[in-house]
């Protein structure tokens, strides 16, 4: 088994939605904001890939852009 390195300081963590969508609803915002405050303090960068926060009908109905977000995520080191 491959573990990932640990996370340091300045390191990027990209953001994907695969399940529900749910962190682009605009009823959401709070928390969202909340969680990239969290990551920031911790010295983390979040990066959000292109569909992460379009909400959850688009993520429902576009799967194909769900895996894109997640490949796109792995390929970047």
């Amino acid at each position: 088994m491959m573990k990932p390195k640990k996370l340091q300081k300045g390191d990027k963590v990209a953001i994907v939605s695969l399940s529900s969508g749910i962190l682009g609803e605009p009823e959401l915002n709070l928390q969202l904001n909340l969680g990239i405050k969290r990551l920031k303090e911790l010295g983390l960068e979040p990066i959000f890939m292109p569909n992460s926060l379009r909400g959850i009908k688009y993520i429902l109905d576009n799967p194909s852009k769900r895996a894109a977000d997640l490949k796109m995520a792995f390929e970047d080191d």
